[in-house]
């Protein structure tokens, strides 16, 4: 299909981005298009304006700072695959095709809050932080409350991602394990986990889990089975059962809800055995 009519507009400034977009109520940021351009074409979303980002230097970038990595909202996925960031890189690695990946961004992905998409694990699961720039100045949001639905999130007209903020994970073992129906294709079941040891015992571990909600979540109580125990066979199958309460998926092509439950814990079974192996 052919997306409706539009305006386009190329601001010179992200003040300039801001103040365009706080006028139109019915415009809409433009930033690699890789999420946004499939729904004009599906006529899912019909804005009268796209405001062009990628020439606004304010929003690019990937730098450490402290003991978070920063990283610019216009970053592409292919810039995130080969910052090596624990966790995040490999979850970069296995989004779509080389095209998307040189292309699409991390900041327009997961301002378009799709259920499916990738980073939403790592992210819950690093307990990464947004921050959000607008006319009012900046403000940082935890990216568990920025996510509120399916397609739809914290922002308000007006307001733009400008990065996102991520902890080192300094001596953690990580891991993202995607469940798709074919090589380039969104998640059925996404897993990513980030785990400390110290002497064999489990000191902190993270398990966030996409595609099987309306949002990302964060398997608490996973986490807790897991916690000051050493990894075995039978924690493991523990831990991945309870993973199945944070999943309510829907049946669609790519699954039944059934199937995509019982997946939960068959890939959440892999990830943390492929963690007892690094």
């Amino acid at each position: 299909m052919y997306p409706p009519k539009f305006g386009y507009v190329i601001p010179e400034s992200i003040k300039e981005a801001i103040e365009f977009l706080e006028s139109h109520d019915d415009a809409r940021p433009l930033a690699g298009g890789h999420s946004l351009i499939p729904m004009l074409k599906l006529r899912i979303i019909r804005p009268s304006y796209l405001v062009e980002l990628k020439t606004l230097q304010e929003l690019k970038g990937l730098r450490k700072e402290g003991e978070n990595y920063v990283i610019g909202a216009l970053a592409t996925h292919y810039e995130v695959k080969n910052a090596k960031i624990p966790l995040l890189s490999q979850t970069a690695s296995v989004i779509a095709d080389p095209q998307v990946r040189n292309m699409g961004t991390i900041g327009g992905s997961i301002s378009n809050a799709d259920p499916l998409s990738d980073y939403p694990a790592p992210l819950i699961a690093m307990d990464a932080k947004v921050i959000i720039t607008s006319s009012k100045g900046e403000r940082q949001v935890e990216f568990s409350q920025f996510q509120k639905d399916m397609f739809t999130t914290d922002l308000s007209q007006g307001e733009l991602v400008k990065a996102i903020v991520v902890p080192l994970l300094q001596g953690y073992k990580t891991v993202y394990e995607k469940l798709e129906r074919k090589a380039g294709d969104y998640a059925i079941v996404g897993v990513a986990v980030a785990l400390k040891e110290e002497e064999g015992v489990i000191k902190d571990v993270r398990i966030g889990l996409t595609a099987v909600n309306n949002k990302a979540m964060r398997a608490k109580a996973s986490e807790e089975i897991l916690i000051n125990n050493s990894l075995s066979e039978d924690l493991i199958s523990k831990a991945a059962t309870a993973a199945i309460d944070y999943a309510n998926p829907t049946s669609d092509i790519r699954g039944s809800a059934e199937y995509k439950k019982k997946m939960v814990k068959v890939m959440t079974e892999k990830a943390l055995k492929s963690l007892v192996r690094q």
